[in-house]
């Protein structure tokens, strides 16, 4: 019988940061856990809350509303870490402030009616996709080794292992984003600037080595 694969879970990432430490595989990370798999899931936790908390495709709302409460007040959604109005939507200049919407501008909690922001939320690990949960897991499994246990050198995840996860997160994540014309013009300017800066030093290094056969062409013939 051909064994399902399937995106990797809480467990299973909670069981990846334990074999770094040499220690056995839990069944559960709610009932009966030890000191270990505690402290494994808090930097799984603060690990994935960090990661998140810089906003990719993954986990952001554009031009989401957020209706008001009997008291006109907007209560912003409790894994909401960061939101922004846009131009076409609202001009006002707002902050969440104690889990509601706040207007600096006008310094007020109170709005009119609906409002629309861009924001950032976290989401359940369940609920991520398979890339970031590999990002989320190696960035977690080197804290855990080295605060857990003081020391880099183990056997566990690398600095190099944590790139390369990185780097597979925002090109997939980038992959399933719309690019629009604002997002264009800037990969296409870095795309210009990575070649004028090859094309600068592959012509550096062809004027280097025409002053160096021209200084042998001296010394050889004595001139």
């Amino acid at each position: 019988m051909t064994t399902q694969i399937t995106l990797t879970s809480e467990l299973q990432a909670i069981n990846t940061m334990l074999s770094i430490i040499g220690e056995a595989p839990v069944s559960s990370i709610t009932e009966n856990i030890g000191a270990d798999v505690s402290i494994a899931k808090q930097i799984l936790d603060e690990s994935a809350v960090d990661i998140q908390s810089k906003g990719w495709n993954y986990n952001t709302e554009l031009s989401y509303p957020l209706p008001l409460d009997s008291d006109n007040k907007v209560p912003v959604p409790t894994n909401c870490v960061w939101l922004t109005t846009r131009p076409s939507d609202n001009t006002s200049q707002v902050v969440i402030r104690n889990g509601f919407l706040y207007d600096k501008e006008n310094r007020t909690f109170t709005f009119s009616g609906t409002q629309k922001v861009d924001m950032i939320i976290l989401l359940p690990f369940e609920e991520l996709p398979q890339f970031a949960r590999r990002y989320i897991i190696t960035t977690a499994g080197r804290r855990f080794q080295a605060r857990y246990l003081g020391s880099k050198e183990l056997a566990g995840f690398t600095q190099q292992d944590e790139q390369d996860a990185l780097v597979n997160c925002e090109q997939l994540d980038a992959a399933n984003e719309k690019q629009n014309i604002f997002d264009k013009i800037w990969i296409m300017n870095k795309v210009y600037s990575v070649y004028y800066t090859h094309l600068t030093l592959q012509t550096n290094i062809e004027v280097y080595i025409s002053v160096v056969a021209v200084s042998l062409k001296k010394k050889t013939w004595g001139g």
